[in-house]
C-alpha cells in the first residue's frame, strides 16, 4: 500500500522497498541519525532517541548509508534530488566528508552543491580548549551522476540575455540562517527546524512535489510540508515520536484551517 501524507512506523528500507518504482517521491529532505559514537557509553553518547541506537562501526556507518541511496534511486522520479543534513561529532569530526567520498564512488548520486546551515547556538559550550563550539552544519545536496545538468529545483528565472539568450537566476546563497530546532521532544534530542526545512524546500523543491524523510523523528519535514501544501511520506522506528509528529501535524492542520477560514471573512 503506498499512501502519501502518511508517517509509517518501520525501518525506512522497507518504506522504501514499498514505493520503488512507483513514480511518487520528488524529493528527499531529511536528517538522519550522526553516528555520534562508536560504542554504548562512548563521548558523545546521550541517549539520543527512544528507540534507534546512534552507535556503529564507521564501516557499518558508511555501508548503511549506501543502502540508503541505493534506496532513493530507487524511488526518486527522474530528474530530482536528495537534501541531506549531515554533520560531525566529536568523536569522528571526518566522517562526513568520508560518507560523501563513499557515497560519489558507490552510488548513483554524486554532490551537486553544499548549504552552510548557521543556528542560533553552538555545542558543545566552551569547556574543552581543543575543539571549536559548533554553531553551523552541513547540508549536502546529492543528484544523480547522469541528472547533474537536468535535475530540477524551484530557482527562478531572473532575466535573460538579449543576445545569447542565456538565463540569469534569482540569486540564493548557500547559507542559511535558522533556529535549531522546534523546541524539546521527549523521545529525540537531536532534531532541526521548520524554518531550515522550510528555506531548504522554497529552494529545491517545486509546489504540488511529494518530500520524503527516511528519518521523520518529530515530525519537522512533514510540518514544513503542510505549511507550503506539499505531500509527504515519513519513516520513524519510534512509535512514541510518531504520534508526537501527528499531535503535531494535527495541530498545525488546525492553525491553518482557522487561519483560512479567517481570511476568506475579508
Amino acid at each position: 500500500m503506498q499512501e502519501i501524507n502518511t508517517i509509517y512506523n518501520e525501518d525506512c528500507l522497507q518504506t522504501m522497498q514499498r514505493f520503488s518504482k512507483s513514480n511518487l517521491i520528488d524529493i528527499v529532505l531529511t536528517s538522519p541519525p550522526y553516528n555520534m559514537t562508536e560504542r554504548k557509553g562512548g563521548e558523545s553518547d546521550s541517549g539520543r532517541y527512544d528507540v534507534y541506537e546512534d552507535w556503529m562501526s564507521e564501516e557499518e556507518y558508511i555501508g548503511w548509508t549506501i543502502r540508503l541511496f541505493e534506496g532513493f534511486d530507487n524511488i526518486l522520479k527522474p530528474n530530482r534530488s536528495v537534501i541531506y543534513n549531515f554533520s560531525y561529532s566529536i568523536e569522528n569530526p571526518a566522517l562526513p566528508y568520508k560518507l560523501v567520498s563513499a557515497i560519489e564512488q558507490n552510488t548513483e548520486f554524486c554532490l551537486i552543491d553544499t548549504v552552510m546551515w548557521k543556528k542560533k547556538c553552538g555545542l558543545p559550550f566552551p569547556a574543552n580548549s581543543k575543539r571549536l563550539s559548533r554553531n553551523w552544519e552541513f547540508v549536502w545536496v546529492f543528484v544523480r551522476k547522469s541528472e547533474k545538468d537536468s535535475y530540477e529545483n524551484n530557482r527562478k528565472v531572473k532575466s535573460v540575455s538579449d543576445k545569447t539568450g542565456q538565463n540569469y537566476y534569482d540569486v540564493v546563497y548557500n547559507y542559511i540562517e535558522a533556529d535549531n530546532n522546534d523546541g524539546k521532544c521527549p523521545y529525540n534530542q537531536a532534531t532541526y527546524s521548520t524554518e531550515l526545512c522550510t528555506q531548504l524546500l522554497d529552494i529545491y523543491c517545486k509546489d504540488g512535489w511529494v518530500v520524503y524523510d527516511p528519518f521523520m523523528g518529530s515530525g519537522t519535514t512533514a510540518i514544513s510540508c503542510v505549511r507550503r501544501g506539499l505531500g509527504y511520506v515519513g519513516s520513524e522506528l519510534s512509535e512514541n515520536q510518531i504520534k508526537f509528529a501527528q499531535d503535531r501535524l494535527d495541530k498545525e492542520k488546525e492553525k491553518i484551517f482557522i487561519s483560512n477560514n479567517i481570511e476568506s471573512l475579508f
